[in-house]
C-alpha cells in the first residue's frame, strides 16, 4: 500500500512506512521507514497478534511522535487484518491527533473479517486478556473504537471489490484496494497542493475531516460524454463499504477530468451528487483538469457521518 502511494509520487506529502518486521521492511519503497518494537519484537513481526503490534507502536512512541512531527494532515493507511496494521494504526492515529494533526484513517478490512459495531460480544479466543486497552488479538474490531482514534475514519471493504469483480484472485483484490488507497490519498492531497479548476484549500478539507467520524467512499470513472446522473449513480452503485450513503452528513468530492471538463459538467456532477445526500450534509467539492484524462471522467467521494 505504501509503495503503490510512493510511486504514485504524490506532490506535498512525504510517506512514512512503518511495521515490526525487518524483511518487510526491505521491500517496502517510502520517503521514511521505521521499525518499530525494537527490543521488543526484534523485527521479526508481529505474529498475527494486534496486542504485540500496540506494544511495539507505544515502546516507539517518541520516534514516531518526532517523524509525525508538526504536519496540518496526517494519513494512516493499513489493514485490518491483524497484527501490526490492526495493532500500531490506531496508537499511531492517537499520536497524530495529540499533535495537533487532522488525522484521517484509511483501513481495509479482508474478505471475512469481524468488524462490529457497539457492544460486540466475545470473540472466539476467551475473555480478551491483558491489561494494554485497545485492540485485543482475540475478540472483534470494534468500529466505534477504532473511530474514535482518527478524526475521520475510512473503511475499505475488500469483499465490495470480490462483488464487483468476481473472477479476482487475493492478490488482485490487494492490488486494486491499494491501489484505491493511493488514489485518495493523492486525490486529497493533490486537490489542495495544486492548482485546480475548482480548488480546495486545507480549510475545505479540515472542515469535513476534523469530525467526519465513520466515513466511507465512492471511487468512479465513466465517459465524459456520459451525463452527470450516469456518472453518480456509477459511483453510487458501488461503496468501498456497505453503508446507508444518503445518511451521510457531509461530503468532499473531487472531479478530475481532461482537458474537456467544463465548470458546468463539474458543478452538475456536483448537484448530482449532492441530490442523492441528506438535505442537511455540508458537501465541498473540487474540480481538476489533468493531462491524460481527456474522454473520461473521474469521481472521488468521501461521505462523512455514515
Amino acid at each position: 500500500m505504501v509503495t503503490r502511494l510512493a510511486n504514485l509520487e504524490v506532490d506535498g506529502a512525504e510517506t512514512l512506512a512503518v511495521n515490526t518486521d525487518r524483511r518487510m521492511m526491505e521491500r517496502i519503497r517510502a520517503d521514511r521507514k521505521m521499525l518499530i518494537g525494537r527490543g521488543f519484537v526484534e523485527g521479526d513481526g508481529a505474529g498475527g497478534d494486534p496486542k504485540i503490534g500496540r506494544i511495539a507502536a507505544g515502546r516507539s512512541r517518541r520516534a514516531l511522535e518526532d517523524a509525525l512531527g508538526n504536519r496540518d494532515l496526517v494519513f494512516v493507511a493499513a489493514g485490518l487484518g491483524g497484527g501490526t496494521g490492526t495493532g500500531a494504526a490506531p496508537v499511531i492515529c492517537e499520536m497524530a491527533k495529540g499533535l495537533g494533526s487532522t488525522v484521517v484513517g484509511i483501513f481495509t478490512i479482508p474478505p471475512g473479517a469481524d468488524l462490529r459495531r457497539g457492544e460486540g460480544g466475545d470473540g472466539e479466543g476467551g475473555d480478551g486478556g491483558g491489561g494494554d486497552g485497545g485492540v485485543e488479538p482475540d475478540r472483534p474490531i470494534e468500529i466505534e473504537e477504532l473511530a474514535k482514534t482518527a478524526n475521520t475514519l475510512i473503511l475499505l471493504d475488500n469483499s465490495r471489490i470480490l462483488e464487483m469483480a468476481p473472477g479476482l484472485s487475493a492478490d488482485q483484490i490487494f492490488s486494486v484496494m491499494d491501489q484505491v488507497v493511493a488514489e485518495i490519498i493523492r486525490g486529497i492531497v493533490e486537490t489542495i497542493t495544486q492548482t485546480s479548476l475548482i480548488n480546495l484549500d486545507f480549510a475545505d478539507v479540515k472542515t469535513i475531516m476534523s469530525s467526519g467520524g465513520l466515513s466511507a467512499v465512492l471511487v468512479g470513472e465513466s465517459d465524459s460524454k456520459d451525463e452527470a446522473g450516469k456518472i453518480v449513480f456509477s459511483a453510487l452503485k458501488f461503496p468501498m463499504l456497505n453503508v446507508d450513503t444518503k445518511a451521510a452528513t457531509g461530503c468532499l468530492l473531487h472531479i478530475t477530468g481532461g482537458s474537456d471538463l467544463t465548470l458546468k459538467k463539474a458543478a452538475t456532477i456536483a448537484a448530482a451528487l449532492t441530490g442523492e445526500l441528506d438535505p442537511e450534509a455540508n458537501v465541498i467539492w473540487g474540480a481538476r483538469v489533468k493531462e491524460g484524462h481527456e474522454g473520461k471522467i473521474g469521481l472521488l467521494a468521501i461521505m462523512t457521518g455514515v
